[in-house]
């Protein structure tokens, strides 16, 4: 899957440009007729690396372009996606941080519906929600995906829980910690190991399960 940039200044292209030149993937597309989705990040670094990887292992000939919408984090870049309704097929990919996952599924529709989309149907499934709404008389579907694992023990889910996953897999210690974020932020020196074991790995889909299973409905949603 090809990661087109919406805003080619923004630092959402730079992390892709430089994770896809130290990795050597083929992720970032510069020039594009169509694009046949969008990927919201709600919260930035290192989720746009990290879905860089995933997007490089991820089958389909797709282009999809990416954003990280300024002045927005978490659930709130749902305020915007009227901005990217012409797409047709919207991703969300957010931090769970210490919020009860329904209570963020129920939060979402609320403001699917206060932003103008009428939900039409819903499809859950863990740590993943699908929208099947109407906007403007058109139709569009919305992929919510909640980034965090339960069997990292951290005050709040994130990203980070994956990357610190990743850790355990490729058999690096990650030591005792209460919060996801700052035990990643202290492996600093092995991120690049990581990020290029990740590259390699045929475990990534265990690590990074419910962003897999989105990019799978953002691929086959007609």
């Amino acid at each position: 899957m090809m990661l087109y940039p919406l805003d080619l200044e923004s630092r959402i292209a730079t992390n892709i440009a430089r994770i896809s030149t130290r990795l050597r993937i083929e992720v970032m597309a510069l020039e594009v007729e169509r694009i046949e989705g969008v990927v919201i990040i709600a919260n930035g670094t290192p989720d746009d690396i990290a879905f860089s990887i995933i997007s490089h292992h991820s089958d389909g000939e797709i282009t999809v372009g990416i954003a990280k919408p300024r002045e927005r984090t978490g659930i709130g870049v749902i305020d915007v996606l009227p901005s990217y309704a012409k797409a047709g097929r919207i991703m969300v990919l957010m931090d769970q941080e210490d919020r009860n996952i329904q209570d963020i599924f129920s939060e979402a529709r609320k403001k699917l519906i206060n932003a103008g989309f009428r939900v039409i149907k819903e499809v859950e499934e863990e740590m993943l929600k699908i929208y099947h709404c109407q906007f403007a008389g058109r139709s569009v579907v919305v992929v919510l995906v909640v980034n965090g694992l339960d069997e990292i023990q951290t005050e709040k889910h994130t990203v980070e829980d994956h990357l610190l996953r990743a850790a355990e897999v490729f058999g690096i210690e990650i030591g005792n910690f209460e919060n996801s974020k700052d035990a990643w932020r202290r492996m600093r020196n092995y991120h690049e190991e990581i990020f290029v074991k990740l590259k390699k790995s045929r475990e990534i889909e265990e690590i990074f399960p419910q962003q897999f299973r989105g990019c799978e409905y953002l691929k086959r949603i007609s």
